[in-house]
């Protein structure tokens, strides 16, 4: 049976689709086309799949981890909340105040975790909220917020600072402003698109003067491509290069006959000539 190069390829294309690797799993539509728009921009190609329980993001194994680091400089996926029914559902038992007042923090903190994370350049937010409860007969202790916040470096977070502390403030009843402290940290790129790398190390010196290597590339290439069409002009010309000898000897043996007729001309003047050698 003869085995032809059609059969071959599609006899592959099962190894071919082989070479993808799951990098999240039971997202949710929104998050996933997100995630995979995001990674077809940085040129990481990148698939989905539909589950039953959610959708599956693929890429290439060779890739993998340029996916993960990419995602994550831009937080994602997100942190999944809890809702207000997952923190209390119909049929639990009676749980204490001491439980009650947790649960209810834990819902504020993941409130403010959301709202900040909304904000461009919020790579991640994590709130911690602590609102202790008041003893009877004492003076009623103050409730203190900590924020911490890693921004993507293309964004100046720093300057928006005042603007976060007003959201909490605003966002936690009965919390002063010198009860909530912040913390913002500037994420590292461990990744770079392919051919994003820095101006200055594709610069050489010449005469002083920085030159992009591509324009000394370009430069190079153009002339060789012109000495090339030189001598292919050259050589095919009628007679080639045994013509460009033939007019050379020709030229050769005029030289002397020109010579001595300069002389004779010089000669008969009977005067003192300042004679200029012609090329």
């Amino acid at each position: 049976m003869k085995i032809t190069p059609w059969i071959l390829l599609f006899s592959m294309l099962p190894l071919l689709s082989g070479c993808k690797s799951e990098l999240y799993s039971k997202l949710d539509e929104k998050e996933a086309n997100q995630m995979m728009a995001l990674l077809i921009y940085n040129k990481i190609p990148a698939d989905k799949r539909m589950e039953k329980d959610g959708v599956t993001l693929l890429v290439d194994q060779d890739r993998f981890v340029d996916a993960v680091e990419v995602l994550r400089q831009n937080g994602l996926p997100r942190p999944q909340t809890v809702t207000m029914q997952e923190l209390f559902p119909s049929g639990q038992l009676v749980t204490s105040p001491e439980q009650e007042e947790a649960k209810l923090n834990y819902l504020k903190s993941q409130q403010i975790e959301k709202m900040l994370s909304s904000m461009d350049g919020v790579i991640n937010a994590e709130v911690s909220v602590a609102e202790p409860r008041a003893i009877v007969g004492e003076a009623p202790p103050l409730a203190s917020a900590a924020v911490f916040i890693k921004y993507s470096p293309d964004v100046n977070l720093p300057a928006r600072e005042a603007e976060i502390r007003a959201l909490i403030n605003n966002g936690i009843p009965g919390l002063a402003p010198d009860r909530i402290s912040v913390t913002l940290q500037r994420a590292e790129y461990r990744y770079q698109p392919p051919g994003a790398v820095a101006a200055e190390d594709h610069k050489i010196i010449l005469y002083g003067y920085p030159l992009p290597l591509e324009a000394l590339i370009a430069a190079a290439c153009t002339l060789l491509f012109g000495l090339l069409i030189s001598l292919t002009l050259c050589y095919a010309a009628p007679g080639g290069a045994r013509h460009d000898t033939r007019q050379a000897a020709s030229v050769s043996g005029l030289a002397p006959a020109w010579a001595h007729h300069r002389s004779r001309m010089v000669g008969s003047a009977g005067a003192t000539l300042l004679a200029v050698d012609l090329p």
